[in-house]
């Protein structure tokens, strides 16, 4: 006997149109008899128009994320769902494989662009202006190629507040409230799901940008293709999601390239090993099995860096401050080199945490220190969008409706005894290499101006450096853009 459809299989719910909430149903009679009553009512609408009623049964029925919070189709439904019938199903009813549309993609990477503006609201439940128009704001700014090097502008906007060393000040994506935005086949991925990932292949989704063939042209970035417009992939959402066996297949059988960098998300646009290091959390099950897989690739580039920031995956693993993650590393410590800001591993390893780890009633370190080493994507260096938090009192005409809460006036936090000894047991691994201590950030800072700075440093930490070839030179004479030095730091700091 058919099924009979009931009123909530017709409606849907709010959020999700009802093929979408029939993909997530167990019973594979519900999707068929909604499809078929779908083709059905579609016989009865004029060739090239649209009856949007009918629209929440097709196939491609997509759930909007920005303005509902989750972006899903039918597809990717029935992949979490884990209910490959349903997938055929779909796929057999002419569902796109990429799983989403790409409009969808592009709105959502359009709040990753670099340079966008923070007084266009791109974390509320509404679509992005269009991505040419954020596009022109950031030519507007100087940055006519995504990729191209740092400006002046965006190093200055560094110094007025609390970045993290390995991207820009405000961490695309970190304050969005909707779900990412992925493919079908990242999906599939990510859960592990190899069965439907390759069919999804099989029924022609795009995969152009994720192949070991497309590496070379990765600059030519296609804005027509769904791979290139995803600001990740199915190999980073495997890893993300402790995936080993998946990321095999990938690599192996698929021939998806190890070193990847989604350019849709330009200044996060991490290869496969350098994200583990960085987004990902390296203690859960199956992370650092995927790290392994990667490591044993003979076309991994360990010393692939990020565009625009040239982080290397050394300076993203010695900011763990973990030995045991260096020991497991093979690249030479001595390869890293230094980022675009001018920071070596030595860098790295001094940098305060966070800003909360600097003591912010001192001038000297409010003027001197504005990097943070941290990899943990939920920390807020602060309150509002950059620019916005630059301009609490609205003189530029943003619109704050209140100033932010000044965070300068937050006690510092110390350094714990074990957050000492990691710190002192990574520095004593780059000195025994032979780093240049002499080295000075963009902003004139050496290793031992930002050991300096942070409140109850170790003092051994600070005698190693000093104690290393022209370490006593740099901390006695070497001053920063704001005219200090390690030593007019140190003395400066006021008891906690």
């Amino acid at each position: 006997m058919a099924y009979r459809l009931t009123r909530e299989d017709l409606e849907g719910t709010f959020e999700d149109p009802a093929a979408v909430v029939a993909a997530w149903n167990p019973n594979p009679e519900v999707l068929k008899a909604l499809l078929n009553l779908y083709f059905t009512e579609l016989e009865s609408v004029p060739p090239g128009r649209k009856d949007p009623t009918l629209e929440i049964w097709s196939p491609n029925a997509n759930s909007p994320g920005a303005i509902y919070g989750t972006y899903e189709s039918p597809l990717t439904a029935a992949i979490r769902a884990n209910l490959p019938e349903n997938v055929e199903t779909l796929l057999a009813a002419g569902a796109d494989p990429t799983g989403i549309t790409l409009n969808y993609l592009s709105d959502y990477a359009t709040r990753f662009i670099r340079g966008r503006d923070g007084k266009t609201d791109m974390s509320s439940f509404a679509m992005c202006p269009p991505r040419s128009r954020i596009l022109a704001v950031a030519e507007g700014k100087g940055i006519t190629q995504q990729l191209q090097p740092l400006t002046q502008a965006e190093l200055d906007e560094r110094g007025k507040g609390f970045p993290r060393f390995w991207t820009e000040p405000n961490l695309p994506g970190q304050r969005l409230r909707l779900s990412k935005a992925l493919t079908a086949l990242e999906v599939a991925a990510g859960l592990g799901r190899d069965d439907m990932f390759h069919r999804i292949r099989e029924a022609g989704a795009d995969e152009s940008a994720w192949t070991s063939s497309s590496e070379a042209s990765q600059l030519e970035f296609d804005e027509t293709k769904p791979s290139f417009m995803s600001t990740s992939s199915p190999v980073h959402e495997a890893i993300a999601n402790g995936q080993p066996v998946m990321l095999r297949k990938l690599l192996y059988e698929y021939h998806y390239s190890p070193n990847y960098r989604p350019l849709a998300n330009p200044t996060v646009a991490l290869p496969p090993l350098s994200f583990a290091l960085a987004r990902c959390d390296l203690k859960k099950p199956g992370v650092w099995a995927c790290v392994e897989e990667l490591l044993r690739h003979g076309d991994l580039d360990t010393n692939l860096r990020s565009p625009i920031f040239d982080i290397h995956p050394l300076h993203l693993a010695v900011a763990h401050h973990d030995p045991d993650i260096l020991s497991r590393l093979p690249m030479s410590l001595d390869s890293a080199g230094s980022t675009a800001l001018g920071h070596t591993l030595l860098h790295v390893a001094s940098l305060p945490l966070t800003s909360k780890n600097i003591d912010k009633e001192n001038p000297a370190s409010t003027q001197s220190i504005h990097c943070a080493r941290t990899v943990d994507s939920k920390w807020l260096p602060h309150q509002l969008p950059s620019p916005m938090h630059l301009d609490p009192t609205m003189k530029r005409g943003y619109g704050l409706t209140r100033p932010a809460v000044p965070l300068q006036y937050q006690r510092a936090i110390p350094l714990t005894p074990s957050e000492q000894e990691a710190q002192l047991q990574t520095l004593h691994i780059l000195v025994r290499v032979g780093i240049d201590v002499r080295a000075q950030d963009v902003d004139g800072n050496t290793a031992l101006h930002y050991l300096a700075a942070t409140v109850n440093v170790d003092p051994r930490a600070l005698q190693l450096l000093r104690g290393m070839d022209g370490g006593e030179e740099v901390y006695e004479d070497y001053q920063n853009m704001a005219g200090v030095t390690p030593r007019a730091l140190w003395e400066s700091q006021s008891e906690i």
